[in-house]
């Protein structure tokens, strides 16, 4: 893998994730035609592709059904919630592991490949906040990326001069200076040090100061939006992939409040970071990526929905390919993916591909072993 440090102005990933299994059905596939048990209880609003229906609360999005493509034959066949999380996040299956960490987080493999830090310091990687299986696996915690949690960001400022700094490192390389040497995992460590030090002595913390934003007023009234301008702005300083999470989706009862609760602020989010990426220009060379670990079910006893894994969640937008189009489609009731089918190792290649990491990549994990990081048979679902 590269090590070379990331330019400024490539291609970039803002990934979505929606922790507890968001119901597609009230989100990309209403199936508006299906009796009550089956379709969105917030019914259905056309977008402005025709033919293309949201859920009904997706009021500011559907204004852009010509900057998004959604994919309903997208779907796994694991309906845990952390084991699907794993599988969806990282394009590998893991039944029955728990939480024990498989494979690489997507980001990580794009921090491997691509250079750990930007020119400035900052981070390839960078995740707003915490999504389950969030790891680097056998890559080693060099790619782990950087969590911008509110204390991590209070991190990134240097709380001395900046000659007293260097001279303290100047003598902890002398104390370290053998230490573990020939340890992989030791010099991955002293790596991973050294990523930390070029965040804090550069200038990476301006990145995230969005109070000054022209378009801050947009967002701040929600941490999610507070947590998607700080996206734009810190993939416009040089990282190129960003997570962020937007959980509650795990609906087992009363849906209708539920969704009520969480999908205008979505709504509100993805629409304002669709026009803010075209805005600045960004929209053709960042991905946008909306997700859930698995669907669910029809209407069950207490106005809910359980785990359906045989569906799922997949909205991407990036206006470098060809958007304003619905890929595959479920049967009549919305239980079965069906036709247009793709799995989490397709959107895995389609990730790496628009981040212009080649197929046949391979990674030499820790235990010494090479591992090819994209299955042969995957597909980028937007060619």
């Amino acid at each position: 893998f590269s090590q070379d440090l990331t330019k400024k102005e490539e291609n970039a990933v803002i990934f979505l994730f929606l922790g507890g299994g968001a119901s597609s059905v009230e989100l990309f596939n209403p199936i508006p035609t299906a009796d009550s048990t089956h379709r969105s209880v917030t019914g259905y609003v056309n977008t402005n592709v025709p033919g293309m229906e949201l859920g009904g609360l997706f009021k500011d999005l559907a204004k852009y059904g010509n900057r998004i493509a959604l994919f309903r034959g997208f779907h796994h066949r694991d309906a845990n919630h952390s084991s699907a999380t794993h599988c969806v996040v990282t394009g590998q299956p893991n039944f029955g592991a728990g939480t024990t960490q498989k494979w690489p987080r997507y980001g990580s493999a794009a921090s491997g490949w691509l250079g750990t830090n930007a020119l400035n310091g900052l981070p390839t990687y960078i995740k707003m906040n915490s999504i389950a299986h969030d790891d680097a696996a056998f890559m080693g915690g060099k790619f782990v990326g950087y969590d911008a949690t509110q204390q991590g960001r209070k991190d990134l400022l240097l709380s001395m001069e900046l000659k007293r700094f260097e001279k303290r490192l100047k003598f902890l390389s002398v104390i370290d200076k053998d230490f573990g040497k020939g340890q992989r995992l030791a010099e991955q460590w002293t790596e991973l040090r050294g990523q930390a030090v070029e965040i804090v002595a550069g200038d990476a913390s301006e990145a995230f100061k969005i109070e000054a934003d022209e378009d801050y007023d947009a967002f701040k009234e929600d941490t999610l939006g507070r947590d998607a301008l700080t996206a734009v702005k810190i993939i416009q300083a040089g990282s190129r992939f960003v997570t962020l999470s937007y959980n509650g989706w795990d609906m087992h009862s009363n849906i209708l409040q539920g969704m009520n609760t969480r999908q205008p602020i979505l709504d509100k989010y993805i629409a304002l970071l669709l026009d803010t990426l075209r805005k600045r220009g960004m929209n053709k060379k960042t991905m946008l990526v909306v997700t859930s670990e698995f669907g669910r079910t029809p209407i069950n006893a207490n106005a809910g929905r359980d785990h359906n894994a045989r569906i799922g969640n997949l909205m991407i937008a990036c206006d470098s390919y060809e958007m304003g189009k619905v890929v595959g489609s479920t049967d009549p009731l919305g239980t079965e993916a069906t036709e247009g089918l793709c799995q989490p190792k397709d959107l895995r290649w389609t990730i790496f591909d628009h981040l212009q990491m080649p197929k046949e990549m391979k990674w030499t994990g820790l235990d010494g072993r090479p591992m090819h990081l994209v299955e042969s048979e995957s597909k980028n679902i937007l060619k």
